[in-house]
């Protein structure tokens, strides 16, 4: 009796672990299921006690492009707003210089003909589509999803600090 139940709980931690809190953001805010489509890079720098860390995925969208392109047909044309260039890119604004570069860490290249959405994940956030707050906090916890229209490539990133 004993082994059943400790395989049950063993079976039942192994179950949860499958789908990672990664994973419902990205479906719960972007509609996206990873299993739908080709992993082509993935990296995920969370731990320590506060959960900081990173988390980017690079998804080829070519065998089921119809599915990802309803997905994103409501997302913003690129390009990026000025603050999301300054965190993705770096840059200056207001006088500050952002020594951000988040897009050559997640692996993005520069896309041209593409949709986006953001998520702010952040505690104050009022809304979560906005991204006016992002530069004027000491922390950040965001999500950001770029399609690229031509490659069909989603490439996704988060940042929780």
């Amino acid at each position: 009796m004993k082994r059943i139940i400790i395989y049950c709980a063993i079976l039942f931690c192994i179950t949860l672990s499958a789908c990672g809190p990664v994973e419902n953001i990205l479906s719960k805010h972007f509609e996206f299921e990873a299993s739908d489509f080709t992993v082509l890079e993935e990296k995920d720098t969370h731990g320590g006690f506060h959960g900081d860390g990173s988390y980017y995925l690079i998804l080829d969208c070519s065998q089921n492009a119809d599915k990802a392109r309803s997905i994103v047909e409501n997302w913003t044309t690129l390009p990026l707003s000025e603050n999301l260039h300054i965190v993705m890119y770096g840059g200056e604004k207001d006088g500050i210089n952002y020594g951000y570069n988040f897009a050559e860490e997640a692996h993005w290249p520069t896309i041209k003909n593409g949709v986006y959405k953001f998520v702010d994940r952040h505690s104050e956030s009022k809304n979560s589509s906005d991204d006016s707050d992002l530069l004027d906090r000491y922390s950040v916890n965001f999500s950001i999803a770029v399609y690229d229209l031509d490659s069909n490539i989603l490439y996704y990133f988060e940042m929780d600090t």
